[in-house]
């Protein structure tokens, strides 16, 4: 089981640091102070609090485990590490909706996702794991309705609501497609001498729009599909889980937190270039460092 800990350790520390950096970026920088990105700044702050949380408490666990074997209490663990695993699935949730909007309606978006509505949204999705998790839990509620109920909105709804945007995101990246297509084959036909820079800005933004929100989704739900099949097999009784079922899951909470800030670094335009100035800066900084330790190592004493 070594390499359990030692991946383990890798993916948190990989969550820590890509998700404090976006964090730090998105603070940072003015020009990323937007709705969308505030959207951004909520999960990875989630995302954040998972790395900080989940795997350290779970090694905790292990130690004490170790220490005393006739007592292993895995309630803290277990309502700590769902509680931010749940906060990071409604803000992901949150943002997936506002990202449906923003390509699928983009027209109507700013009069549907309005900032009141997003700061409504995001509230929600802190309060809503507390509701219907961490205090009834901390208070030993133990009601099988309030379970399926859980299980329903945090598990079911959100995996139908990410398949069908997932299909109305592919189908409009087809007319995308289609319709650059479409102009290109009349700008050839006109004999233009270039195309459009604001025709090819506009498609690759929303192009690129919609493949961060399509591989946002698809992580979850590969993550996330064992983890739904084990919530399944504990509220009806269905199956048994196993050890190894255990160990997979644990390891894809902690890839589905590490890989968000991955996403946001190559598919998101603006995170991507506050990224790539913060290496040159970087660059340029330990080039200058270099430059002045070989001058002081040349001048004579």
């Amino acid at each position: 089981m070594w390499w359990f800990w030692l991946l383990g350790w890798l993916l948190t520390i990989v969550t820590v640091i890509g998700n404090g950096t976006v964090i730090c970026l998105i603070i940072g920088i003015r020009r990323l102070h937007n709705t969308a990105n505030w959207l951004v700044l909520a999960l990875a702050f989630a995302d954040l609090f998972v790395g900080l949380t989940f795997f350290p408490l779970l090694f905790a666990m292990k130690i004490d485990s170790l220490n005393d074997p006739d007592h292993e209490n895995v309630d803290p663990f277990f309502l700590v590490s769902r509680t931010f695993l749940y906060f990071s699935a409604t803000n992901l949730f949150v943002m997936i909706v506002d990202r449906y909007f923003a390509i699928v309606h983009p027209l109507r978006y700013l009069s549907i996702m309005s900032p009141k509505v997003i700061k409504i949204a995001i509230t929600m999705a802190w309060i809503l794991p507390v509701a219907l998790f961490t205090l009834p839990r901390g208070l030993h509620v133990r009601n099988r309705y309030l379970l399926v109920f859980r299980v329903f909105v945090f598990q079911v709804v959100t995996a139908i609501v990410f398949v069908f945007v997932a299909c109305r995101i592919f189908c409009i990246l087809r007319k995308i497609s289609e319709r650059r297509s479409k102009i290109f084959a009349q700008l050839r036909f006109n004999h233009a001498p270039k195309y459009s820079p604001t025709v090819l800005r506009s498609s690759k933004e929303s192009k690129a729009a919609a493949k961060m929100t399509m591989a946002i989704m698809f992580l979850f739900i590969i993550c996330y599909v064992f983890e739904n099949y084990k919530c399944v097999c504990f509220v009806f009784e269905l199956c048994e889980t196993t050890a190894s079922l255990d160990i997979a899951i644990d390891l894809l909470f902690l890839i589905n937190s590490a890989s968000n800030p991955i996403v946001y670094a190559f598919l998101k335009r603006d995170v991507r270039a506050a990224f790539q100035s913060l290496l040159a800066r970087r660059k340029v900084h330990v080039q200058n460092i270099s430059t002045g330790r070989e001058m002081t190592s040349s001048t004579p004493s």
